[in-house]
């Protein structure tokens, strides 16, 4: 089965392609926030 075939791309938003993408953007966003609450947390103590 393709990788970009309508099955596999049930529950993906419209602004990425595979779920490879989907996952890679989760984990860089959640790395960001980690970072950015990390720095806030530093600011503030």
């Amino acid at each position: 089965m393709k990788e970009n075939s309508p099955l596999n791309r049930d529950g993906l938003p419209p602004f990425v392609k595979t779920w490879k993408q989907m996952y890679i953007l989760l984990t860089g966003t959640l790395f960001l926030l980690i970072a950015l609450f990390y720095l806030f947390m530093n600011h503030f103590q």
